[in-house]
């Protein structure tokens, strides 16, 4: 994982076929308007533009649409069923990295 100390997201340095995720995002709020931009401001530069959000309903009590992140618009969505604790960012050269989401206060429960 790449990550600092203090910071609420961690990304795998390469790519794994035996972990689901590519990184992981602990939770500031449970308000994507609050948390979308954290995550923007934590998010490398090296690791590509975002231009889009889908997130598990579950985890979050808003549903925004988009979200204004310094300047511009990030484009949120979601499946009303999915609970996969998980965000998916798609890339402006469409691929897609899959951060699991920590809860506010604490590590996700394990499933069962």
């Amino acid at each position: 994982m790449v990550t600092t100390s203090t910071s609420p997201l961690t990304l795998r340095a390469e790519p794994s076929n035996a972990l689901p995720d590519d990184g992981t995002w602990q939770q500031g709020s449970r308000s994507l308007v609050e948390d979308i931009p954290r995550l923007m401001d934590a998010w490398p530069a090296s690791a590509g533009h975002v231009s889009r959000i889908l997130y598990s309903p579950p985890d979050w009590d808003d549903r925004p649409r988009a979200v204004q992140v310094a300047g511009r618009i990030v484009k949120t969505g979601c499946f009303p069923a999915d609970d996969t604790r998980q965000l998916t960012l798609v890339m402006s050269d469409r691929r897609r990295l899959l951060l699991a989401v920590l809860p506010v206060g604490g590590v996700a429960p394990a499933a069962d």
